[in-house]
């Protein structure tokens, strides 16, 4: 079929008024939800049907837990000092994830593995109380262990210094999901990854309504954002993994610095068209706290905090999208 007769076919499959379509799939640890919207029933299943391939591609690819192999587990086995060729795909995403960390002082590190490993919280069972202190100290990395030689390698300078790319993969996922809908002649959609979100186009000529939900009050949101895309929405918060113990709320997202979980927040949202920045970013403004939040208006991207007190913070780009329930 010539190329052109096949793009006009796929765009009159997705114009046009039709009811939405939603699917939901179990990958990455949580229910991914897929809407399309203004297109045939038939194309969007096969639209999904890619995009959810694409992402589960990527899950495996960059995790560092299961049984299966990969790139990124094989760095993290590699002796200390040895140069690695690292994939493209894969050598990018780190790129992208080093230059968050230095824009955000360090409060995102790509090199935590081992310390995620020693809390546990991507294993089961879920952990109940936390590692020692001296377990903790001996899981930290000193600053700079990962090196990026002139050749274009990397390689790591001691053993703790372990590649986890948990705080960025997600929303290098939604993006490669988006791409596969994107390259099916899809318009107007959204993927729902556990709350964190990427849209295209609009919902009926409208903008997608998007709540941002509430750290400590379940099924209620903060507030909404009207957006079309191409946006994305991701928040970093202490109520997905957590446990009590001693009365003191432990949580997923560490502090490189002290290696212990973050204390500045609840919940970190931000806004950007790459779901992959907005992953980095998110996090890093978790670790940071409030105060994070002029950084993000430096660079432009919209930002929210829910301090450990309650109180909402926004910057100025947040301020002007923002619809507070009433």
């Amino acid at each position: 079929m010539p190329r052109l007769l096949m793009l006009l076919l796929l765009l009159a499959g997705c114009s046009g008024q039709h009811e939405d379509v939603h699917e939901t799939r179990f990958m990455m640890g949580t229910l991914v939800e897929f809407t399309v919207s203004d297109c045939d029933k038939q194309e969007a299943q096969k639209a999904i049907a890619r995009a959810s391939r694409a992402m589960a591609r990527i899950e495996q690819r960059f995790t560092i837990y299961g049984d299966g192999d990969n790139a990124v587990k094989r760095f993290n086995r590699t002796p200390v000092g040895t140069a690695v060729t690292l994939p493209k795909d894969v050598a990018q995403l780190l790129m992208l994830a080093r230059k968050v960390q230095r824009a955000s002082d360090g409060a995102f590190d790509p090199a935590l593995g081992a310390l995620n490993r020693l809390w546990g919280f991507s294993r089961e069972p879920a952990p109940t109380r936390p590692p020692a202190k001296a377990q903790i100290r001996a899981a930290k990395h000193a600053p700079g262990c990962l090196i990026h030689t002139r050749k274009g390698q990397w390689l790591r300078r001691s053993d703790n210094c372990q590649l986890d790319f948990g705080g960025i993969a997600k929303g290098y996922a939604l993006d490669r999901g988006i791409a596969a809908l994107k390259r099916a002649g899809i318009r107007n959609a959204i993927i729902n990854a556990g709350g964190d979100m990427r849209i295209i186009g609009s919902h009926h000529g409208k903008p997608w309504r998007i709540g941002i939900r509430h750290p400590r009050k379940s099924g209620q949101v903060l507030g909404y954002l009207a957006l079309n895309g191409p946006m994305s929405i991701v928040t970093s918060g202490d109520y997905e993994r957590f446990f009590i113990y001693q009365g003191r709320r432990y949580h997923h997202i560490l502090d490189p610095a002290s290696g212990m979980p973050a204390h500045k927040a609840q919940s970190a949202t931000v806004l950007h068209p790459s779901a992959s920045v907005a992953d980095a970013w998110s996090t890093a403004l978790f670790v940071l706290g409030p105060k994070g939040l002029a950084r993000l208006q430096q660079l432009r991207m919209p930002a929210l905090v829910v301090d450990t007190q309650g109180a909402l913070h926004m910057n100025a780009a947040m301020r002007a999208l923002f619809h507070p329930m009433r």
